[in-house]
């Protein structure tokens, strides 16, 4: 895999959480990762920008 850097602070992203699990408990096993910037301050800039703009897409859905 390639690594990926932090979109604020440019460091290389680190892995955070790895975990496997199946859809309805069958078929194929599927694996994700959740990788987080070292700089935990970053992080948590990071994590409200895109809370933010999860939150306006939302509001914007249900004003349609």
């Amino acid at each position: 895999m390639t690594a990926t850097v932090c979109i604020r602070c440019g460091k290389v992203r680190v892995l955070f959480k790895k975990w496997t699990e199946k859809v309805d408990g069958r078929g194929s096993a599927i694996t994700s990762e959740i990788y987080v910037c070292p700089d935990s301050e970053c992080q948590k800039i990071v994590d409200e920008k895109f809370e933010a703009m999860r939150q306006r897409r939302l509001d914007s859905e249900n004003r349609k």
